[in-house]
C-alpha cells in the first residue's frame, strides 16, 4: 500500500509546483522593469520560491493534517497565530482576485473588438459575470475544481508562455525593431535602487505565492529526501526561464510606458499576429488566456476557504463558515467571499486609472500575503527545536544550521517584499508618497479587523462537539 502511495517521480513534482505558480498575468508589470526583470525574477526564484517549497515540504511531510498552512502554524504557535495566518490569505485573495478578473475582462474583449478593452461598463460586467461563474463552478466540489483546473494551467498558463517565447523569437527573426536596448550586463541592474524603483520587487512575493501547495504531496515520493530538492529546483528553473523569456516578447514589442497591466499579454500576441497576418489566432489565444485565469482563480478560491472548517470547528469562526453542501463545497466562505469580491470589482470599475487601481490591489495582496508566509517560515524553525523526534519523511539538509539558512531567507525575502508594498512605485502619479503609504496602512489594518474581532467576540456555541464534524 505504500508503494503504491509514494508513486509521484520528479518530473510530475515538478509539474505541480509550475501549475501552482505560473501566471502569464504577472508578465506585464515586469516587462516594464525592461532588462533589470532578469534581476527581479531571480531573486523572486532562489530567494523566495526555492525557500518556500522547501520549508513547506518539511511541514507538510511532518504534518499532513487537514488544514494546511493552519495546521502547521497552530502546531508551532497555537491556534490564534494559525487562525491569522489563513485570515490573512482568505482575505488577501478579495483583492487579488478584481486583479484577475480585470486580465480576463480585457482579453475577452479581444475575442470581439479590441477597442471595447477600455470600456469600464464592458470590463465591470464580464468581471461580475465571470466571478459569479466561478463561484458557482466551486459549489460543484473541490474534485471538479481540482480536475477542471489541472487542465486549464496547461492550457492557459504554460501553452501561452511557450507560444509568447515563440512569437518573441519570429519578431526578432523578422527584424522588427525593439522597445529593449541592446543587452549587457549592466542593463540587468535597475539605473537607481530608488524606493520607487524597489517597490516592484514587492510583486515578486505575489508571483511566486503558491509554491507551498507542492509540499503536500512530498510524502508521496520515493526518497523525498533526495527526489524533493532535485524537483524543486527543475521547477523553479523552469518558473524562472519561462516567466523571464515570456515576458522578454512584451518589453520588446511595446514600450514601458504604453505596457497595460491588465492587458500586455494578449496586447503583444495580437499586435505580432496582426504582423504575420494570423488575426484569427489572437481570439484562440485569448480564449486560452482565461481558461488559465479560471483555472488560477479555482485553484485559490477553494484551497484557503478548506482550511476555514477546522478554524471553525475550534470555536474561532461562526458554524457558518464551516458550512458544506452535497458536492463538499465550503458555500459559507464561498458566499463571504462572493459578496466583498463583489463590492471591491464595482469599486475598481470606477477607478479612472485602471493601472493604478491594478497596482493599488496587487500591493494589498502582498501586505496580506506576508502576514501569511512570516509565521510558515517561523514555525519549521521552532519545530525542528521544540518536536525534533517527530517523523519527517522530508528534512532540509544541514541540520538546525541548514533550517536557519533556509527559512531565514525566505523569511528575510518575504519582510522586504511586504515593507516594500507600502511604498509608491514609479509611475502612479495619483497620491504623494505619503497619501500612498497611508492608504497600504489604513487598507492593510482594514483587512484584518475581522480577524481580531471574531478573536475578541467568539461564542462557545461556534465550537464543534464533536471535532470531525
Amino acid at each position: 500500500m505504500s508503494n503504491q502511495k509514494k508513486s509521484l517521480g520528479m518530473f510530475t513534482l515538478s509539474m505541480i509546483s509550475v501549475a501552482a505558480v505560473l501566471s502569464v498575468r504577472n508578465y506585464p508589470g515586469m516587462a516594464e522593469e525592461g532588462w533589470s526583470m532578469i534581476l527581479w525574477y531571480f531573486i523572486g526564484s532562489f530567494f523566495f520560491l526555492l525557500p518556500l517549497a522547501l520549508v513547506a515540504a518539511e511541514l507538510a511531510s511532518g504534518w499532513p493534517q487537514e488544514g494546511g498552512v493552519y495546521a502547521w502554524v497552530k502546531e508551532a504557535f497555537g491556534i490564534k497565530t494559525g487562525f491569522m495566518s489563513i485570515w490573512a490569505v482568505f482575505i488577501e485573495n478579495i483583492p487579488w482576485y478584481p486583479t484577475v478578473l480585470s486580465f480576463m475582462a480585457v482579453t475577452i474583449a479581444y475575442i470581439f473588438n479590441p477597442s471595447i478593452a477600455n470600456n469600464h461598463i464592458f470590463v465591470g460586467c464580464v468581471m461580475l459575470g465571470l466571478w459569479w461563474g466561478l463561484t458557482l463552478l466551486n459549489f460543484m466540489g473541490p474534485n471538479l475544481v481540482a480536475r477542471f483546473s489541472s487542465l486549464g494551467t496547461i492550457l492557459g498558463s504554460i501553452v501561452p508562455s511557450v507560444v509568447l517565447i515563440a512569437l518573441g523569437i519570429t519578431w526578432m527573426a523578422m527584424g522588427k525593431p525593439s522597445q529593449l536596448p541592446p543587452f549587457t550586463f549592466q542593463e540587468i541592474l535597475p539605473v537607481t535602487f530608488n524606493m520607487g524603483v524597489l517597490v516592484y520587487a514587492s510583486s515578486i512575493l505575489l508571483m511566486f505565492a503558491g509554491v507551498e501547495m507542492s509540499g503536500y504531496y512530498a510524502s508521496h515520493v520515493d526518497n523525498p529526501q533526495k527526489k524533493y530538492p532535485r524537483a524543486m529546483l527543475m521547477a523553479t528553473l523552469l518558473i524562472f526561464l519561462l516567466s523571464v523569456f515570456g515576458t522578454l516578447p512584451i518589453a520588446m514589442v511595446i514600450p514601458a510606458d504604453k505596457i497595460s497591466l491588465t492587458g500586455g499579454v494578449i496586447q503583444v500576441m495580437d499586435t505580432i499576429f496582426i504582423s504575420l497576418g494570423m488575426q484569427w489566432a489572437t481570439p484562440v489565444m485569448a480564449v486560452m488566456l482565461v481558461l488559465g485565469g479560471i483555472a488560477l482563480m479555482s485553484t485559490w478560491m477553494m484551497g484557503p476557504l478548506t482550511s476555514m472548517a477546522p478554524i471553525s470547528r475550534a470555536g474561532f469562526l461562526p458554524p457558518f463558515f464551516r458550512k458544506q453542501n452535497k458536492h463538499k463545497s465550503p458555500v459559507g466562505p464561498l458566499l463571504v467571499q462572493g459578496a466583498l469580491s463583489t463590492l471591491l470589482i464595482l469599486a475598481m470599475v470606477f477607478i479612472p486609472n485602471i493601472n493604478t487601481a491594478y497596482w493599488i490591489l496587487t500591493s494589498f495582496t502582498t501586505t496580506l500575503l506576508t502576514l501569511y508566509y512570516l509565521p510558515v517560515f517561523a514555525a519549521v524553525i521552532k519545530l525542528r527545536y521544540t518536536q525534533p523526534s517527530t517523523p519527517r519523511p522530508f528534512k532540509i539538509w544541514g541540520g538546525n544550521y541548514g533550517i536557519w539558512i533556509i527559512a531565514g531567507i525566505g523569511f528575510l525575502a518575504t519582510t522586504f517584499a511586504g515593507f516594500m508594498a507600502f511604498n509608491k512605485p514609479d509611475g502612479i502619479d495619483m497620491f504623494s508618497n505619503m497619501e500612498y503609504m497611508l492608504i497600504m496602512t489604513i487598507g492593510t489594518v482594514i483587512w484584518m479587523i475581522p480577524y481580531l474581532l471574531f478573536r475578541w467576540f467568539r461564542r462557545p456555541g461556534w465550537k464543534a462537539d464533536d471535532p470531525a464534524s
